[in-house]
């Protein structure tokens, strides 16, 4: 059984989006670190049971998620020089979520018209 190359790319960038997000306990020094991180990650876990189990409307809300941390990658990269290498991340891995889950999300729609066909 293979897995399709946009699903696995989605689900490695939403997971390493994941881990970008809890590794600002690291970068971050202080007190509302643990907090900030928490926030940030727990909309990332919501969509993963319908990430695995290929659930069509998960992939297009997905990429809808992620333009929010596009958003903030882009306004930590201009407000905090401190934080550019986090910033890049959240940027490179949203964009690659969002532009992977959306087409694969299409693709879904056009295997489920094609077995709608056949019946």
């Amino acid at each position: 059984m293979s897995i399709h190359p946009l699903k696995l790319i989605s689900l490695v960038s939403i997971i390493a989006l994941i881990g970008c997000q809890t590794g600002l306990i690291f970068w971050l020094d202080n007190d509302y670190r643990y907090f900030i991180s928490g926030i940030l990650s727990v909309p990332l876990l919501l969509p993963l049971k319908g990430l695995f189990s290929n659930k069509r409307y998960t992939f297009k809300w997905t990429g809808f998620l992620t333009m929010l941390y596009f958003s903030i990658g882009v306004s930590e990269s201009f407000a905090n020089p401190d934080l550019q290498i986090y910033a890049a991340l959240n940027i490179l891995l949203s964009g690659i979520l969002f532009v992977s889950s959306i087409y694969y999300s299409r693709y879904l729609r056009i295997i489920e018209q094609a077995e709608h066909k056949a019946d």
